[in-house]
């Protein structure tokens, strides 16, 4: 027990600077503007300053392996209403819990990682003294905590002989015979599960070459669940994209992570990312629903066999535990958490322009924690160019031409279309002239066939009138001969008998005439021809009006053509006024706002307006700029009042010509961009 409290007599004399400084970020800053992280649009009161990148915000959990001196007072030390005065001996024994010394989960078996519940002699001191528990705190006794050397290297704080055994090289003091261990790895195909690991290319590559970081909360070096890997690109230099902006020889892509990751070559020295590792699930009974026992993120090189480029980088791979202060928001793939930095497009550098820089396939948030300014939350964030000093272009997105002038292209669509529309309408007219032709031969020649068909029915009526005169006749002759025969008595004479019969035959021959006319008379003939002719006026007066339709749908269609094409002309007068700035194309912006119209890549920031007030929400083109009027060819600072600020990148697959199609601008081949550099600050 004597040995016990001793080492808690020495634990608390160790402790005792970090307890009365009361933070544990103590890093000298050259920016007054950087704070130390919070979690997402939280409410703090800004305390210690961290060190910053002229690119990047990074804050992240580490300590720093030296000791403090009792004089130091802290940036927040005042004592805030109703807080306990005896602050300094709550925060002592706080330290002390959070190293895990007065509630060991493992006991003396922490090398085979089996928990010892009763092993715990101290777990209820916090009944004896009132404290509150930092989970985040990196207590000098606690293990596997981040470290930061004096040369600004990061590690963790382990024994000197555990850092032998994990390859790493000891580089200062943490406290209790533990040392700052930097760990570095130089092979592919490798797995590492340490925080502050440094991946670093072998001296002989392949063609790819990979790391996988493991994650798994059973591992005595992953205490507490990671929720993101941040990866910091001290250098990484492969080859630079082809004139497309593909990544088309040598590529960088991540696998696994919950987050869309974009593939990136080139130069990327000072950047970083954010990879959300994949939950594990809603638990069920105290155990995840997801029974795999750990998690994988890939980091993957893949090299073309033609690249003369010098491949070399060194990449940082922090794990960030669920639920610490300094996470990046979700959607987030960079997070800068100061009030000004500089920001960058991957493989944006300070060179002259002489291939493509900018990366295809890219659309990602780039986001900022919301600082507090003198006292007061920020309201606005303002960007602007970086300045250049090596030839390099602080602003290239994909430069919008006439030909890519949304309203110019529109109104040139609208125009052609229209200009089809009269081909289509005298295409129409001409068929309807030729209808009405038709027609009106068709109704002459049903004309002359009922004027034929009525003379032949005439002359058919005429023969069976004359047939009926001549049966008339000889039908008298008939009773003639016979009243004469009778007359003669009993012994007419021979020529009366003839008489009578040559009389007979005349009246049947007759009869047959008639019966003949009568059959050769057909009036459903003339009737046939008249519905023919009445059909043929009906489709002669269709057609009449359908030559009249034609002619006013072409009048119409004429019209349309010449206000499209007037349109065309002024949209393309419009595009050379503002096609040298190359965001936004309108000649008279409605109430003093201009919508952006950048279409394919396009940086995104949203409620952004220039000192004027003129607004654009995407932007594009060689200068940043909304370009609320003409001759503005040169960028200027802009600025956005919407929270949580954040801006979006996005380019497409090509930088080449894209056709016009159905739904589709069309777009000339823009190659030699160089992505972005801009400069921000809270106000």
């Amino acid at each position: 027990m004597s040995r016990i409290c001793l080492i808690v007599c020495v634990a608390l004399m160790l402790q005792v600077c970090q307890a009365y400084y009361g933070h544990y970020e103590h890093f000298p800053s050259s920016n007054p503007d950087e704070f130390a992280a919070h979690p997402w649009n939280y409410v703090y009161n800004p305390s210690a300053r961290v060190p910053g990148h002229q690119f990047e915000g990074r804050v992240i959990n580490r300590q720093q392996p030296s000791s403090y001196p009792l004089w130091k007072h802290s940036a927040d030390n005042e004592v805030g209403e109703g807080e306990v005065e005896s602050r300094l001996f709550n925060r002592l024994t706080a330290n002390l819990l959070n190293a895990g010394f007065f509630s060991n989960r493992f006991g003396n078996n922490v090398g085979n990682g089996k928990p010892i519940q009763n092993s715990r002699p101290f777990s209820q001191i916090n009944k004896w003294i009132p404290l509150t528990v930092n989970p985040d705190f990196p207590s000098v006794i606690s293990k596997f905590e981040s470290c930061t050397t004096f040369s600004e290297e990061e590690g963790i704080c382990v024994p000197g002989a555990a850092c032998s055994l994990f390859g790493g090289r000891p580089t200062g003091s943490c406290g209790l015979k533990s040392v700052c261990c930097i760990n570095a790895v130089s092979r592919c195909g490798t797995t590492i599960t340490l925080n502050n690991t440094y991946w670093q290319p072998p001296v002989t590559l392949g063609s790819s070459c990979s790391l996988t970081i493991k994650l798994d909360e059973g591992l005595l070096e992953q205490p507490k669940e990671i929720s993101q890997i941040r990866l910091d690109f001290t250098s990484f230099s492969i080859s630079q994209p082809n004139a497309e902006g593909n990544c088309a020889t040598d590529v960088f892509k991540v696998n696994g992570a919950d987050n869309v990751v974009p593939a990136i070559c080139g130069d990327n020295a000072g950047q970083h990312m954010y990879l959300n590792v994949p939950s594990r699930g809603p638990l069920r009974s105290g155990k995840a629903v997801n029974t795999q026992p750990s998690k994988e993120i890939t980091l993957n090189f893949e090299f073309g066999a033609l690249s003369t480029a010098a491949r070399m980088w060194n990449i940082q791979i922090s794990m960030l535990p669920k639920g610490a202060s300094y996470l990046a928001p979700a959607d987030c793939l960079q997070y800068f958490a100061a009030a000004r930095g500089r920001i960058s497009s991957f493989n944006w550098q300070d060179v002259e322009t002489t291939t493509t820089r900018q990366l295809n396939n890219q659309n990602y948030n780039i986001c900022f924690r919301t600082e507090e300014i003198e006292r007061k939350r920020a309201s606005e964030m303002c960007l602007s160019v970086c300045p250049v000093k090596n030839g390099g272009d602080a602003f290239s997105i994909t430069t919008p031409t006439a030909a890519t002038n949304p309203a110019a292209a529109l109104a040139n669509a609208q125009a052609a279309a229209d200009a089809a529309a009269v081909t289509v309408a005298e295409e129409t007219v001409t068929a309807a002239q030729d209808t009405l032709a038709t027609a009106q031969t068709d109704v002459t020649t049903a004309e002359e066939a009922v004027a034929a068909a009525e003379a032949t029915l005439d002359e058919q009526e005429a023969n069976l009138a004359a047939a009926g005169e001549t049966l008339t006749q000889a039908q008298v002759d008939l009773t003639t001969a016979q009243a004469a025969l009778e007359a003669a008595g009993e012994e007419p004479p021979a020529e009366l008998i003839q008489a009578v019969t040559d009389a007979e035959a005349a009246v049947a021959e007759a009869q047959a005439a008639v019966d003949a006319a009568q059959a050769a008379v057909n009036p459903a003939e003339v009737a046939a021809a008249q519905e023919t002719l009445t059909a043929a006026q009906t489709a002669l007066v269709d057609a009449e009006t359908a030559v009249t339709t034609a002619e006013e749908n072409l009048a119409l269609a004429q019209a349309a053509a010449t206000d499209s094409a007037n349109a065309a002309a002024a949209a393309s007068d419009s595009a050379s006024l503002f096609g040298a700035v190359g965001t936004v194309f309108t000649a008279a912006p409605a109430d003093g706002v201009t919508t952006a119209t950048c279409l394919y890549d396009y940086l995104l920031i949203s409620g952004g307006r220039d000192a004027t007030n003129i607004e654009a929400d995407r932007y594009c083109g060689n200068e940043l700029n909304p370009a609320g009027s003409a001759g503005q060819a040169v960028s200027v600072p802009v600025c956005t009042p919407i929270k949580s600020f954040r801006i979006t990148y996005r380019t497409d697959g090509t930088e080449g010509e894209v056709v016009e199609g159905l739904n589709t601008i069309p777009a000339p081949a823009d190659e030699l961009n160089t992505g972005f550099c801009l400069v921000y600050q809270e106000k």
